[in-house]
């Protein structure tokens, strides 16, 4: 039995075998599962409230309730502190709050994304803070921002019941002699009491449609309308109503934002509830419907951002419900 309420839990990248866990007892541990027994183990002093492996499995993050982050050698599974990491700006002090979530950048062994109850979300690379993300609420929840599979967005659950993306792009950053980026622009949609939001995976650079499309309007145009389809099964909503317009059943609304996570029509954009979603499978169902926006001028703009067209995020909320979006927008000359 665990002496303590646990936060957090990773396994280790490299060793399935073995994986770390923080707890509420101000320790952190790691396991070894052919043993079932901790193998090591630190003492805090603090509530310990985010954990994780770096990349190659030889180290770990660790946050606390008080909002300090400290990086660990776990060489051998044995944990040995290495440093401290400053998330708080040198030019304003700030009190320190809960450290809520980590995650490294897709390839990198340096950059992580740390999530903190301060309404922040941050980006350090080594020990030396290098960008800031703001416009989401985290006050007190364990919310948890995180990277998209390529690595160009950051998507976060927030208190005010939205969902947040914003563009991560690291050369667009200055030097770190001239201080720490902040983001403030964002795109953001509704969706009640959501406490996790998540990309999914699965989805790569808008399957193919940058090398196989690029050009011919009218492949272009039947290729989204066969994807939409082939990736949005009928949900349990839809099958009782026998109707696509019913995306609206579920208490979630989209909000255009210069294309991304937006819908052209209800049918475009959906909202889906299954306390079966894990079992539900991405498979092609044909359906003759098409946008009536399908027809703009799309070849000629819309591959500059079109990572993060499709893109598909998960979202899980207080009571209990989980759903998904995915983004079928574009942008609209006004």
């Amino acid at each position: 039995m665990y002496p303590a309420t646990v936060t957090c839990i990773q396994f280790n990248p490299i060793d399935d075998r073995y994986f770390i866990s923080g707890s509420l007892d101000a320790k952190v541990r790691i396991w070894s599962i052919p043993d079932h027994q901790v193998v090591d183990w630190s003492d805090l002093h603090e509530m310990v409230t985010a954990a994780c492996y770096t990349p190659d499995g030889k180290g770990a993050l660790v946050g606390s309730y008080k909002g300090s982050c400290r990086l660990y050698s776990t060489s051998e599974n044995k944990m040995q502190q290495k440093s401290e990491i400053n998330l708080q700006n040198k030019k304003k002090k700030s009190s320190h709050k809960k450290i809520t979530g980590f995650q490294f950048a897709p390839g990198s062994s340096s950059e992580v994304l740390i999530t903190s109850a301060d309404s922040r979300i941050r980006v350090v690379d080594g020990v030396d803070l290098v960008q800031r993300f703001k416009g989401f609420r985290n006050t007190n929840s364990q919310i948890s921002a995180c990277l998209s599979s390529n690595g160009r967005y950051v998507i976060s659950a927030s208190e005010d019941s939205h969902v947040y993306v914003w563009k991560h792009e690291a050369d667009s950053r200055p030097s770190r002699s001239k201080g720490v980026t902040v983001v403030r622009s964002y795109e953001h949609f509704h969706c009640q009491d959501v406490s996790v939001a998540i990309p999914w995976p699965g989805m790569g650079d808008t399957w193919g449609l940058n090398d196989d499309y690029c050009g011919d309007d009218n492949v272009i145009e039947n290729h989204i309308d066969e994807v939409s389809s082939a990736n949005h099964p009928p949900s349990p909503v839809e099958a009782e109503n026998g109707s696509e317009d019913s995306v609206l059943a579920s208490g979630c609304t989209n909000s255009p934002l210069h294309g991304t996570l937006s819908s052209a029509t209800n049918s475009y954009f959906f909202d889906r509830i299954s306390a079966t979603w894990p079992e539900e499978k991405l498979v092609l169902n044909t359906r003759n419907n098409r946008s009536p926006h399908s027809s703009m001028d799309i070849a000629s703009g819309m591959f500059q951002g079109s990572s993060a067209w499709g893109m598909v995020i998960v979202t899980a909320g207080l009571r209990g419900e989980i759903r998904t979006f995915q983004n079928f927008g574009f942008p609209v000359k006004i």
